[in-house]
């Protein structure tokens, strides 16, 4: 494993019954890069998301985390996969936040019950990240007064409260309306800013312009092309890409 990368993935496979929806991806994720994967609905952009965290289970394959074997031939325990899957904040197309806790205390359940951190510094932790996304008066607010924008950064901030060394992020704005989207663009840019390891599945063709290190096109459970967001956007080599980007761009 190259000693910059986080992430390494080598022949990944995942079948659901006879439907092949990777059919042998390989990844690196260096440190402090930004990976944007784009490309068409059910090209296989979210279940690879998954499988690196192992939400989803891989069919076939290996998948390295910062030297440890997540999935290959040398199994860790469950307590040491717990560990390092904790490591992944991921974000969701939905909020997944509990509507009964303030959005105080969506952030620091999971701290304390997963990392073993005192309330105090958890709410501390909690208070500082909510500055950082724009929502520190929103601390005793329950969910449903939020928007859909300010659900989701409140999910980001919820997600970093984990302290992660990678941050993942499965298409963050499709469940919002057009108005929210540049509010949690622009928190997600700030962690890029920051020098945050992230890998984002998007639609968003701007965004992946603007923050993306290297943007990854994906189809029919294949890489099919990567680069630079120069060379994807100005100037792609495959006709799917092209294609692709014909479709959807302006």
């Amino acid at each position: 494993m190259n000693e910059n990368s986080v992430i390494e993935v080598t022949g990944l496979t995942k079948k659901f019954g006879a439907l092949e929806v990777l059919k042998g991806v390989d990844l690196q994720v260096a440190q402090g890069e930004v990976l944007v994967v784009i490309g068409p609905s059910g090209s296989g952009k979210s279940t690879l998301l998954r499988c690196l965290n192992l939400l989803e289970t891989p069919t076939s394959g290996s998948i390295v985390y910062r030297g440890k074997t997540l999935f290959g031939k040398t199994a860790l325990s469950e307590k040491e996969l717990d560990g390092l899957r904790s490591d992944m904040g991921m974000v969701f197309q939905s909020f997944n936040l509990f509507p009964h806790l303030s959005v105080l205390d969506n952030m620091t359940l999971a701290p304390q019950v997963a990392r073993g951190w005192k309330k105090e510094e958890c709410e501390t932790e909690a208070m500082r990240l909510l500055a950082m996304v724009g929502l520190s008066e929103k601390a005793k607010s329950y969910p449903t007064s939020l928007s859909g924008g300010q659900k989701q950064r409140v999910a980001i901030a919820r997600a970093l409260a984990m302290k992660p060394h990678i941050m993942l992020f499965d298409e963050p704005t499709s469940a919002l309306d057009p108005e929210m989207v540049k509010e949690v663009l622009n928190a997600i840019k700030d962690l890029s800013l920051k020098g945050m390891t992230m890998v984002v599945v998007t639609h968003e063709m701007g965004f992946a312009k603007e923050v993306a290190d290297r943007v990854l096109f994906m189809d029919e459970g294949l890489i099919v092309e990567q680069g630079t967001p120069e060379e994807i956007f100005q100037s792609p080599k495959q006709p799917r890409t092209i294609q692709f980007l014909q479709a959807v761009l302006p």
